[in-house]
């Protein structure tokens, strides 16, 4: 078991996807049960794929699977073949990493063993890593809000608001905000110059 307490790039040459499959008690306003969120990234950090939605499952450890399996099912048809797996729930670990279908519940019995297809294929190398809950906080803001927004899976095209946020917490580059922004030195420029001919203009009334 792999319980890191920060996330870390993946070996080189790998792909790290982080996993979260999130189910509240109560359904969302939205009559939502689950959601699962998924993030790709490079040996760099560099985020590759985001997604985020629902796939209408009524069963936790279900939703935990088959958020496992749709992660392994874009990095197929993606072409990343070197993968490192990274959730944060328990019992989907221990159930799917130690059963091999042996002592599995049985509605759970097919998408772990379309699981170990993927996990045993000769053709692609997958790690499992358990890891702290700190270690998956973007994956499982994309859960939330994947949740709350959309009743199907969406691929997010670019790091947004909080994305971004926890993106550059898990690589060490701290808050955002518009005072860590940067102006254009052109565009500053002009502020500048406005700011002058205002002045001026003032002078001038007066």
């Amino acid at each position: 078991m792999d319980a890191r307490v920060l996330w870390t790039l993946p070996k080189d040459d790998f792909t790290k996807i982080n996993v979260h499959g999130f189910y509240p008690d109560e359904p969302l306003p939205n009559g939502n049960r689950s959601g699962i969120g998924i993030v790709f990234r490079n040996d760099k950090g560099t985020i590759v794929r985001m997604f985020g939605g629902s796939l209408g499952i009524q069963e936790r450890r279900l939703n935990e699977f088959y958020a496992m399996l749709y992660a392994l099912r874009k990095a197929f048809f993606l072409n990343h073949n070197l993968v490192e797996l990274e959730f944060d729930h328990p019992g989907a670990y221990w159930e799917w990493r130690h059963s091999r279908v042996d002592g599995a519940i049985p509605e759970h019995l097919y998408v772990i063993r379309q699981l170990n297809t993927r996990r045993y294929d000769k053709n692609s190398i997958i790690d499992l890593n358990l890891v702290n809950a700190e270690c998956n906080a973007l994956a499982t803001y994309l859960a939330q809000h994947g949740a709350n927004t959309w009743d199907c899976m969406v691929e997010i095209d670019a790091p947004f608001g909080r994305v971004k946020e926890l993106w550059y917490n898990d690589m060490g580059l701290g808050p955002i905000g518009p005072q860590y922004d940067s102006v254009h030195e052109a565009n500053l420029n002009d502020v500048v110059v406005n700011a002058e001919l205002e002045m001026l203009e003032g002078d001038e009334m007066v």
